[in-house]
């Protein structure tokens, strides 16, 4: 599981998928506590000032610009969770994100995983939200997806369904044709002209208005 700092400072969601034997990379803000085999609780932007940590730059996925390349390091820690310890096999781990460019801009993220788990797999993880959020801005701002107003339950899930469709269906095509592109394929304009396809009816039911 990833997510951002809203859902990883939820210490219950942390011990919930622990329990569940799930690994996650959740970000947390900076003044969130850990505990290290030499400290009591510290903070996280504490610990990163003052433990050495070696830094490695990695591409955490593309983003509109090219690659998210960001310098990344772990420290294994003890994360406070009413699961207490790590079970066996597993680890709790503090990822620190250092900008490029900046190195006193640093973003933290709990991590709970196998204890074989690699650095670049974990960069990974925690770079797939970014994909979620921007799949949602363009499903906002190309398919509609907040245009509506919440009254009934019913009403707001046909809206989300439709404009998800729509997303999914606008994505689809745009692959297939970059895909065509990049093989050298025909572009749309340069088509053969097909025979119409008709469709039989949808016998589907009628839905109360809402």
């Amino acid at each position: 599981m990833a997510a951002d700092s809203l859902y990883g400072q939820d210490r219950g969601l942390r011990s919930a998928l622990e329990r569940r034997g799930k690994g996650y990379v959740m970000a947390v803000p900076c003044d969130e506590t850990v505990i290290t085999a030499g400290t009591g609780p510290v903070r996280v932007d504490a610990l990163a000032r003052t433990v050495p940590m070696v830094f490695e730059r990695r591409s955490c996925g593309a983003g509109s610009k090219g690659e998210r390349y960001y310098h990344w390091a772990m420290a294994e820690v003890a994360w406070p969770s009413d699961t207490g310890p790590a079970r066996k096999g597993w680890q709790h781990l503090l990822l620190v994100r250092r900008s490029v460019t900046d190195p006193t801009d640093l973003a933290f993220f709990a991590v709970h995983a196998r204890e074989s788990t690699s650095l670049p797999a974990i960069v990974n993880v925690a770079g797939m939200r970014w994909g979620v959020e921007d799949c949602f801005e363009t499903a906002k701002s190309d398919c509609g997806l907040d245009q509506y107003e919440v009254r009934h339950w019913e009403p707001w899930h046909r809206h989300i369904a439709l404009a998800l469709a729509a997303f999914t269906f606008l994505t689809v095509t745009a692959t297939r044709t970059a895909r065509l592109k990049q093989a050298g394929g025909p572009a749309a304009g340069d088509m053969p002209d097909q025979p119409a396809i008709t469709w039989p009816p949808l016998n589907l039911p009628v839905l109360p208005s809402g």
